[in-house]
């Protein structure tokens, strides 16, 4: 549920996969059926490993329809599937995330796939929501897998000082008006103090979470939410509370007019335990504004990819907001 963050996984990767790409993409679905090499005398134009992309196809019929969006596009896409290996695990997190976020949309806002399948594809050119899904998910896993390789260029001192990165566990007693608490509720909230000052350690702080947490959401994994920085999109009192903990610390009882209770845990401050975390990744991505396009186009140049038009290439280096001394 986590419905006391003010953002939603939607919202998030929409902003993480466009930093610095300021154009709409129309990316159709026949990457898998594009032609071989040069055929009957028409020119490659550029090659991503073994799928060529001829003039006559990318010029004629994408050209005079989209514009020159359509084809940095290919080229982009074409890198993110040359660098990003589709596995079982991979699939299953990628249909996850979308069935999560239609039935976030179709509870919340009564929009369901129809809805996001037009968003997708009349504001951002995909042909269906899923597509889009698809490479917000494969965009990350380029982007952490560079950033992980070069870390102590990026997690440094100076960027802790700044966020507070760590990763953070809670338990949440809710009320429905927490204003004007039913004898109920308050008997709840009374049971679950007692309980943690009285039968658990900080060491067993998922344990008491999994029994007592009313955040459904969170509850089955111990409460985790994960990573949290100065960025996160929080309600005020919590994301106070949670950059003040020192790692291993617990708050105290931390209440919000809107949700009730909170009992928050920092569970780690290491690196290592909030790599991949798209959440961190996007404040990465954030200090560092063309970073995105710089990690596409370091990939690209390891894709085995041949431009046979030098002005196909400086369009694409120019909409990436890459030089030559890039190169």
């Amino acid at each position: 549920m986590k419905e006391f963050l003010k953002q939603n996984w939607f919202v998030a990767v929409i902003a993480l996969f466009f930093i610095g790409i300021s154009i709409y993409y129309a990316y159709d679905q026949n990457k898998d059926n594009l032609p071989n090499k040069v055929v009957d005398g028409k020119d490659v134009v550029f090659s991503v490993d073994d799928t060529n992309f001829t003039a006559d196809e990318l010029y004629d019929e994408l050209y005079k329809t989209y514009g020159k969006s359509e084809l940095f596009l290919k080229f982009y896409m074409g890198v993110i599937d040359a660098n990003v290996e589709e596995t079982e695990e991979l699939k299953s997190q990628i249909n996850n995330a979308v069935t999560q976020t239609v039935s976030y949309y179709t509870n919340y806002y009564g929009y369901g796939l129809d809805y996001l399948n037009q968003l997708a594809k009349y504001y951002y050119g995909y042909p269906d929501f899923p597509s889009y899904v698809e490479y917000q998910i494969k965009a990350e896993k380029l982007y952490s897998g560079y950033i992980k390789e070069h870390a102590q260029e990026y997690v440094t001192e100076e960027f802790i000082a700044k966020h507070s990165p760590r990763v953070i566990s809670y338990c949440l007693i809710k009320f429905d008006d927490p204003k004007n608490p039913t004898a109920e509720e308050t008997s709840r909230l009374n049971t679950a103090q007692q309980a943690w000052t009285n039968e658990y350690s900080v060491e067993k702080f998922a344990e008491f979470a999994m029994k007592y947490s009313e955040d459904a959401s969170t509850a089955g994994d111990g409460g985790l939410l994960g990573y949290v920085d100065d960025n996160s999109s929080l309600v005020d009192a919590f994301l106070k509370a949670a950059l003040d903990l020192e790692e291993g610390q617990v708050s105290e009882w931390i209440f919000d007019e809107n949700y009730g209770y909170f009992l928050i845990k920092c569970d780690s401050k290491n690196y290592e335990n909030y790599a991949t975390d798209p959440n961190f990744l996007s404040t990465v991505l954030t200090d560092n504004a063309n970073l995105a396009n710089e990690i596409v186009w370091k990939y690209a140049q390891g894709a085995n990819i041949t431009f046979v038009d030098d002005s196909v290439k400086e369009y694409i280096m120019q909409q990436l907001n890459v030089d030559k001394d890039g190169e």
